[in-house]
């Protein structure tokens, strides 16, 4: 599928705009996803970024672009200064997720270049958790806010001092600003309430490639948040061990104005969307009852929740839920108790069964480079995924988010092996190693236990993710060589963007 591009108009005769009865000013708001992603999928999936859409769909009477880079990511900078010199922006928000941050840092230096009084703000994962580090970093003059936590409310509040011509920061929550040479931190903003929130305003979009396996996909959430104790997640230290769930009218709202847009899938991007199981078989019932069921559905789930209730594939494959990303991790139960998902193995296989039992497609997530792993553990890992007969497995290495409490752990032990270049952390380059194995040591045993599963007959006859388009096969063989041949550089499934 080719992507689609939908440029913006040349408006650089006018900065704003003022509203009729002349009280207010109409700023012109840019907001950028980062090209950095993590190639594991690229042949067949590219999402787009929500989160941009829901701050647009919350910030009233100003006009908002979103340009997610990640579709269009060959020659970034002579592409955002065209935008920037067609749309004239007065802000421009960044959003950027840990390995993304150098993307975040040399983009807001295009903006500042073409122009220098341009209002920049940072946000996203890494800005709510680094926030502090950011603030005294020789970054700081690249950005004259960050934005932490949820920017629903945070980011609209900031626009509209903005556009006040006020200028006082002090009193919006979840808000860092520059000031006298340095950065104020005020308190940190409580968590939204759902039910407050508009939809995200997904035509506010300047570019749209989206796709997953060759279907038009879009993004939806139900829910925010995850009560687990996975020591490596990043998702607690956003929300807290929380949940919060979007009504299902709202999401019933959505997937029907999605549909009427052409779109043939949704990847429901909950943290965890099977934390209530009897919610997600009420969303089923109501996908069919609406006759929303002839698109194609993805969800993220965890081996307890699929597990739990038989009836729950039943009801997925009935609603047209086609594929399951099971966050397994390991084989070895002491490598689960020391993740904090103790317990978790007993029900691996059944969770698996169930799904495939109905023709759901299951992606296996999987994590290698545990502190007492050795090569013989992680060739257990690789043969337990062939064994399982997962679809798709998806083998990562053990990466200590910033802020995260493995971190913390692989810190207190030395055990990390590059603590600063967040570039690296995508989730599959060994940035860590173990009592046993070197990080070199981790990432060759990687490469040559990845050779043996991905190239294995009895693999590639069983997956469904193989046989689901066979049109595909020639992009899967290059993304099984990649994978190989950035396993032999010691950079797995690096972003393939330029500047």
């Amino acid at each position: 599928m080719a992507f689609e591009y939908n440029f913006i108009p040349d408006q650089s005769s006018c900065i704003f705009k003022v509203s009729n009865d002349g009280s207010r000013t109409i700023l012109r708001v840019l907001l950028i996803a980062m090209p950095d992603t993590i190639s594991a999928l690229d042949a067949v999936m590219h999402m787009p970024n929500l989160g941009l859409c829901s701050i647009s769909g919350n910030l009233k009477e100003h006009e908002v672009r979103i340009v997610d880079l990640a579709f269009h990511n060959k020659n970034m900078a002579s592409f955002i200064r065209k935008v920037m010199r067609n749309f004239n922006p007065e802000i421009v928000g960044l959003s950027a997720m840990s390995f993304q941050y150098d993307s975040a840092r040399r983009v807001a230096q295009i903006c500042r270049s073409v122009n220098p009084e341009i209002t920049t703000v940072l946000g996203g994962y890494h800005a709510s958790m680094m926030f502090e580090e950011i603030g005294v970093g020789t970054d700081a003059h690249l950005f004259d806010f960050v934005v932490r936590g949820e920017g629903e409310v945070t980011f609209p509040k900031l626009v509209e001092e903005l556009e006040s011509g006020r200028r006082e920061f002090g009193p919006i929550e979840g808000l860092s600003f520059r000031i006298d040479g340095g950065f104020q931190h005020n308190p940190p903003a409580p968590l939204v309430d759902l039910d407050t929130l508009d939809l995200p305003n997904r035509t506010s979009r300047a570019l749209d490639g989206a796709r997953f396996l060759q279907q038009r996909f879009d993004c939806v959430e139900t829910s925010r948040g995850c009560t687990m104790g996975c020591k490596f997640c990043s998702i607690a230290r956003m929300y807290g061990r929380s949940i919060r769930f979007f009504t299902l009218e709202r999401v019933i709202a959505e997937l029907k104005g999605l549909k009427r847009r052409g779109i043939e899938g949704v990847f429901f991007v909950d943290d965890n969307i099977t934390l209530d199981v009897q919610r997600l078989k009420k969303l089923c019932d109501l996908i069919v009852d609406e006759k929303l069921d002839s698109m194609s559905y993805a969800i993220q789930a965890s081996v307890k929740g699929i597990a739990s209730d038989p009836e729950l594939a039943v009801r997925l494959k009935s609603a047209g839920f086609r594929w399951v990303f099971l966050g397994i991790e390991s084989g070895i139960e002491r490598n689960l108790k020391s993740m904090g998902k103790a317990g978790v193995f007993n029900n691996t296989q059944k969770a698996v069964s169930l799904l495939q039992e109905h023709g759901i497609g299951v992606f296996g997530g999987f994590i290698v480079g545990n502190p007492d792993d050795t090569r013989e553990d992680i060739r257990s890992t690789y043969r337990f995924a062939l064994e399982l007969g997962v679809d798709h497995p998806i083998m990562q290495c053990m990466t200590p988010y910033p802020k995260t409490e493995i971190r913390e752990q692989l810190l207190s032990e030395s055990l990390i092996t590059n603590r600063d270049d967040f570039s690296l952390y995508n989730g599959f380059i060994c940035n860590v190693r173990t009592r046993h194995m070197s990080s070199r040591e981790l990432t060759m045993s990687m490469f040559w236990e990845g050779l043996r599963l991905y190239f294995h007959p009895r693999y590639l006859a069983k997956s469904r993710f193989w046989r689901y388009r066979p049109s595909l096969w020639s992009s899967l063989v290059a993304n099984n060589f990649r994978y190989l041949v950035g396993a032999a550089r010691g950079r797995m499934f690096a972003s393939r963007h330029s500047w």
